[in-house]
């Protein structure tokens, strides 16, 4: 069985902690543990007592530290002692970089040495790609992020994606680091956005001249691990379905709302876009899942329902056009029942319920803002009631350490913090950050997330460029799925055996596309929770 590291008795944020925040730490030790500034001074805190997290099979107690000031403190155990660091801005340059991380998902482009430095490489997928339907249709699309750790592209995902984007930027524009060196950089537009768009660009590509979207474009298998200019094989247009049509449509109407400060031709564009793409949603009620042709082996990306699509498609074209014939699609949906606190690309309520509390406000009517809210604030108390329960502070229940564990505990951070711009309160801020730092390190695992930070990181993501370019580290940026006990491989049951607790169900190798692998709708949600905490906060 796999010899499973166990990690320090003190676990903290490894890429520190916030003036005006409190500082937590989790603690696995009976023993007496002694906090200490730089002169030596003790420091009072106080610590609940140890128990029993159902996730992890730890005894742990997350400790309040307080609110601290600048400067590095030392928790002292018998058993051994952590290191922290505050600081005013600890949070920029991971923010920053999971931002980049997109960047470097880059497809159809040559990522430059002056702007990815070592992890350079020539543009990849620019040949035609045929329609799988009709084979006489080719068509040029080129553009877009790869979507995990393969190369294929998909609309629902990356919709989703920018959506987590330009809501961070609406919401949390001073959270945001800018001049990331990427392309665009220096253009007047913020890089958060320049990354966006380039993501927008082939998203709009997608569009069948009907107004509906393609599911994907992909491969019909997985490419081995080379790297993507490597990648030769044929690219094929997949069949088109309600789901990703709806949930581009709602990207491109809050892109049209966004983008027209800066360029109102390309704001008018998506708009245009997402209003045909309704026209056909409108003409197109019946929702059939998507499933792969026959041949195809790639993402599978299915919804049972696209209800939850078309409420976050409509929500958008009210906000961007004010027309009544959203409003009544938006409250006919939102009434045949919606998931309000989920952000993933297979739910996204969460998305609709965002705009139509931070963006259309009480203009939105009664339905849509005042019952909605109400509701909304009722499902964020699960997110909280989570978070107490774990010894970690986790948002996520012991059974539901699934693939991508890392986007439900984002999400819950993300309806945490939706609560506490609503309604001040510190519990839901608070609880929220536990999840920040989840990813930054304070997990059973001892383990930083994001790929490029922490003293003790994620190294061998299941990334293919990371493991084909030859550089040891992998590229910066990437945020780690995390433990999955639910679908695994084989070879990671082998490893880890039956009894590994589901929140150290985790295997830091490149094969361990169940544990390890990165996504661009990880990432996302994470700059989400990254702008929001990387601000200044005072108390």
């Amino acid at each position: 069985m796999f010899d499973f590291y166990e990690g320090p008795v003190i676990r903290v944020n490894q890429e520190g902690y916030a003036e005006g925040l409190p500082v937590y730490a989790a603690i696995l030790t009976k023993g007496l543990v002694e906090l200490k500034d730089e002169t030596g001074k003790n420091l009072p805190f106080e610590a609940e007592p140890l128990k029993l997290d159902e996730a992890s099979d730890d005894r742990v107690t997350v400790a309040n530290l307080g609110r601290l000031k600048a400067g590095t403190y030392i928790l002292e155990s018998p058993e051994g002692n952590r290191t922290l660091t505050v600081s005013a801005r600890p949070w920029n340059a991971v923010t920053g970089a999971l931002i980049k991380g997109l960047y470097y998902q880059r497809c159809g482009c040559e990522l430059k040495p002056e702007h990815a430095g070592a992890y350079t490489h020539p543009a990849c997928h620019t040949a035609p790609a045929t329609d799988w339907e009709d084979r006489s249709i080719q068509r040029r699309i080129t553009g877009g992020w790869h979507d995990a750790g393969d190369y294929g592209k998909y609309v629902g995902p990356g919709a989703v994606t920018v959506a987590h984007l330009l809501y961070a930027w609406k919401l949390f524009p001073e959270g945001c680091p800018d001049n990331l060196n990427i392309p665009e950089s220096g253009n007047g537009v913020p890089d958060i956005l320049n990354e966006a768009r380039y993501e927008l660009e082939w998203i709009l590509q997608m569009q069948r001249s009907d107004g509906a979207f393609h599911h994907k474009l992909t491969k019909m298998r997985f490419a081995p691990f080379i790297m993507p200019q490597d990648d030769k094989e044929p690219e094929y247009l997949m069949p088109v379905n309600p789901a990703p049509t709806a949930a581009a449509c709602a990207c491109l109407a809050l892109a049209s709302r966004v983008y027209r400060a800066f360029d109102r031709e390309f704001a008018e564009r998506t708009l245009q876009s997402a209003q045909e793409a309704w026209k056909w949603l409108r003409n197109n009620t019946e929702y059939k899942p998507f499933l792969n042709p026959e041949g195809v082996y790639t993402g599978w990306y299915c919804e049972k329902t696209d209800k939850d699509d078309r409420f976050w498609a409509a929500c958008e074209m009210l906000a961007a056009t004010g027309e009544e014939e959203y409003r009544k699609a938006a409250e006919e949906l939102y009434g045949e029942g919606q998931q309000l606190t989920h952000f993933g690309w297979a739910d996204v309520g969460g998305l609709g319920a965002l705009c139509c509390l931070f963006e259309l406000g009480e203009k939105a009517g009664e339905i849509l803002y005042t019952k909605l809210k109400e509701d909304f604030l009722g499902q964020s108390e699960e997110a909280l009631k989570l978070s107490q329960a774990s010894g970690y502070g986790t948002a996520l229940a012991w059974d539901n350490y699934a693939w991508g564990s890392i986007l439900p505990i984002m999400s819950n951070a993300m309806a945490m913090i939706m609560n506490a711009l609503l309604t001040g309160r510190q519990e839901m801020r608070d609880a929220a950050l536990k999840q920040w730092n989840y990813a930054l390190g304070m997990n059973a695992l001892d383990i930083c997330f994001v790929t490029g930070f922490g003293e003790n990181r994620v190294m061998h993501p299941h990334h293919r460029p990371s493991d084909a370019d030859g550089i040891e580290d992998p590229v910066p940026g990437l945020i780690s799925g995390g433990p999955n006990n639910k679908m695994c491989f084989p070879q990671t049951k082998e490893k880890l055996g039956e009894n590994t607790p589901p929140a150290k169900y985790f295997v830091e190798e490149t094969f361990s596309a169940d544990t390890n692998e990165i996504a661009i709708y990880w990432n996302s949600p994470a700059i989400f929770v990254g702008a929001y905490f990387n601000r200044t906060f005072t108390e």
